[in-house]
């Protein structure tokens, strides 16, 4: 199956975009155009590269000792982090319990996630992983597994994001994403995280966000987000939205920010948790992420905050 201009026509709404979801507010702002930056020639994984013959740039020196970590001298983590992402939500649980019980400073940094990002001024080709064909098909079953695997609730989000054909998966055309400036979903919520995290309050709005995307507890999700949004305390979902009209440079810059930030690793994928400038990707190095932490006096903190979760299953012994 070739994508045509008849094929996007049957799939358009009348208006050439999304069939319109009465949840998402309209007449936002226009994104700036952007696209994926090349290489950072001084991120830390270029700067730290060693193929065992040549020598990395730069030396790599023990883990630094904080001092005495506490609540007025806790670790300093980002956590890059998109809210298409699945895995950015498996990730999810085992990051609340972490900031929630020990003595973190963990500010989560959202980006557009890379199938918007790479579509090369709106040609439809998604880059990056989501051009690898098997990819997609991989993704929906490990996803799925390790929801099962963590003990947290998991389904793919239904909609989706971002507005990206991902069926047939054996057919030509598959993984067509559409247009920036026709996607309904992922500018709204990304600029919502980004707004939120203007506010300090980027952990609690994954909490109930990315929560309500990715868990299946409740049918079309973003008919949920005001509500979910007004749940955090301090926050205002019209007061946000408002912001957004009026100063959409501004919200706009805190994402363009993360992914400079993001760059500047030498690392493009989520979650992923940064700590002293080094890297961590994925759930499979969370164990990792963990040790590095302790490496550097990760401590309990005497009472947990909010927002409060249990323990996750997975999480380590002796932590």
């Amino acid at each position: 199956m070739k994508i045509t201009n008849e094929l996007l026509d049957s799939i358009k709404g009348p208006d050439g975009t999304w069939p319109e979801d009465p949840a998402v507010p309209k007449d936002m702002p226009p994104l700036p155009v952007t696209d994926d930056p090349g290489l950072d020639p001084d991120s830390f994984l270029t700067t730290h590269y060693s193929n065992t013959v040549y020598p990395p740039r730069v030396a790599n020196p023990p883990p630094p000792l904080n001092g005495l970590v506490n609540q007025t001298n806790p670790l300093e983590i980002d956590v890059l982090w998109s809210m298409r992402s699945p895995y950015s939500y498996l990730s999810m649980h085992r990051l609340l319990w972490l900031y929630s019980n020990y003595n973190v400073d963990l500010t989560i940094r959202f980006i557009m996630p890379i199938a918007v990002r790479s579509t090369k001024g709106g040609s439809g080709k998604a880059g990056g992983m989501f051009g690898i064909q098997y990819k997609v098909p991989d993704l929906m079953w490990d996803t799925v597994r390790q929801g099962k695997f963590l003990d947290v609730p998991f389904v793919y989000a239904v909609p989706d994001p971002v507005w990206q054909d991902l069926y047939p998966p054996h057919e030509e055309g598959f993984q067509y994403v559409h247009p920036p400036e026709k996607q309904p979903y992922i500018h709204w919520i990304t600029r919502l995280g980004a707004y939120a995290q203007m506010k300090g309050k980027s952990v609690e709005y994954i909490s109930e966000i990315s929560y309500i995307i990715w868990s299946g507890e409740v049918e079309h999700w973003p008919a949920h987000v005001k509500e979910r949004f007004n749940r955090i305390e301090g926050l205002d979902y019209d007061e946000a939205i408002e912001f957004i009209r009026n100063n959409p440079e501004k919200v706009d810059a805190v994402w363009l920010d993360n992914s400079d930030f993001m760059n500047h690793t030498g690392h493009g994928g989520v979650p992923l948790m940064v700590f002293q400038n080094e890297p961590f990707f994925g759930g499979d190095r969370f164990e990792q992420f963990l040790w590095r932490l302790q490496q550097s006096g990760l401590t309990r903190r005497q009472n947990p905050r909010p927002p409060f979760t249990t323990r996750p299953l997975r999480w380590p012994d002796g932590i």
